[in-house]
């Protein structure tokens, strides 16, 4: 049996109705202005605004702990058609440098804080946007500024995002030789899809064959853990394109491949072309298939998924900052416009526009946003909602709250266990195989009241 008709055969033992009928249903598109999927808890949407001085003050407790650090580059080669990211494209060199100031004079902001002066960075991720846009001397700043003004592990994962575009030629193998000798240890590829028409359709500045030399000229630079961005949910994505799309990666061996399924956004460009043209989009029950697909593809490649969405070759390759902010309630530094952050159990958001940022670093004040305090109660529901992304690790959960998850939420757990959605053992609580494909809507039953 071909990967297509197995996935349709696994698909059609889902019982969809039985899920449906219980309010777990994959929905048809994702609207919302501002998150992805659900990768913070409480959403933005969820939060009110906050004076920074609640979240840092000069009374915070000042305790040694590691965190994840992350810097967001709001720079790219173009806008694709889906992006609802906050990014500026093809920026010049001076505005840049503006902005890697404001970076600079943000971080000297927050490290006059007593809850931040004993802080051990243990990863470092920095996004965007495309931070390898950047030129290289603008590349190196950035990862100064990080090194010098934080304490970095030796040890730490240390990963950049890059579009295939800015890592071929010259210039390109320059930008990753720049990369390993500032530390970046781990690099993501948004390749997205080896189509070429579909590429060409979402306004990337990249097509497959160049795609393909951006990963191999990152490996013969040296990068062995190189992940894979590919989405599926595409317009004009058929299951035997993203057949396609798993084989050349199958070709190429990364040392993981993330599959986050599309997120159409109001405020992207793939929205119009979605409510005019809703038939050139996969159904529903085909974006689930894919990820079936998936499932199967790097399941006999002997790839594990976790984080959920993730297929990692081997442990050492486990994108490890997502470990510590999902499955360990770890605490997160973010950088730059847009960031968001977890520290001192407070989740908080940092100016979503570029003038507002700068505006706020200007005048000397932190570019806080929106944020709350979590009560203990938030606190569980988002170890848990995260810790099943990743197998939530029973032990950790009780040392944190005297508690174990099955004695908190007792009718969630039930539901979920008598749909097929969650297992565990010994030690983990996790998502089952059907679970891991209705991830976020399991997640979305341990929102509180007040934040649904």
């Amino acid at each position: 049996m071909n990967l297509i008709s197995k996935s349709k055969e696994i698909f059609g033992q889902l019982n969809i109705k039985e899920l449906q009928k219980a309010g777990i249903e994959r929905e048809d598109i994702k609207v919302s202005s501002h998150s992805h999927h659900i990768v913070t808890y409480p959403p933005l949407d969820a939060l009110p605004e906050i004076n920074p001085s609640k979240i840092y003050s000069k009374d915070s407790p000042k305790f040694s702990r590691e965190i994840a650090l992350y810097l967001h580059l709001p720079f790219c080669t173009g806008k694709c058609l889906y992006c609802a990211y906050i990014i500026l494209p093809n920026q010049t060199k001076e505005f840049i440098d503006g902005y890697l100031d404001a970076v600079e004079k943000e971080i000297d902001l927050l490290l006059q804080c007593p809850n931040l002066q004993d802080i051990i960075v243990n990863s470092i991720y920095i996004g965007g946007g495309t931070p390898t846009y950047l030129s290289t001397n603008q590349l190196e700043r950035a990862f100064n500024l990080l090194k010098t003004k934080f304490k970095v592990k030796k040890d730490a994962e240390i990963t950049v995002e890059a579009g295939p575009e800015t890592l071929i030629g010259k210039e390109g193998e320059e930008k990753l030789k720049i990369l390993l000798q500032n530390g970046a240890n781990r690099l993501n590829i948004g390749f997205q899809t080896f189509n070429d028409d579909i590429l060409k359709l979402l306004r990337r500045r990249h097509n497959s064959k160049q795609a393909i030399n951006s990963f191999n000229l990152a490996r013969k630079a040296g990068f062995q853990n190189i992940n894979i961005d590919l989405i599926p949910g595409l317009p004009d994505q058929t299951l035997n394109i993203w057949q396609n799309d798993l084989e050349q990666i199958g070709k190429l061996k990364p040392a993981s491949v993330t599959c986050y399924p599309l997120s159409i956004k109001q405020t992207a460009g793939i929205y119009p072309l979605y409510q005019k043209e809703k038939q050139r989009f996969p159904s529903r029950e085909d974006v689930i298939v894919m990820h079936i697909m998936a499932n199967e593809f790097f399941g006999k490649l002997e790839y594990t998924q976790r984080p959920v969405w993730w297929f990692t070759k081997t442990s050492e390759y486990v994108y490890r900052q997502q470990i510590h902010k999902w499955g360990e309630l770890g605490e997160q530094l973010a950088l730059g416009v847009s960031g968001y952050s977890f520290i001192s159990d407070f989740q908080y958001f940092n100016f979503r526009t570029v003038p507002q940022y700068l505006e706020a670093v200007k005048n000397n004040n932190l570019p806080i946003w929106k944020g709350i305090k979590l009560s203990k109660e938030d606190l569980m529901r988002r170890m848990i909602l995260f810790g099943l992304k990743t197998g939530l690790n029973k032990n950790l959960f009780q040392s944190k709250f005297r508690k174990m998850p099955k004695d908190i939420f007792k009718e969630i757990w039930e539901k979920l266990e008598n749909l097929g959605l969650i297992e565990e053992d010994k030690d983990t609580i996790q998502l089952t195989y059907k679970g891991k494909l209705f991830a976020d809507e399991v997640s979305k039953e341990f929102y509180s009241e007040e934040v649904k």
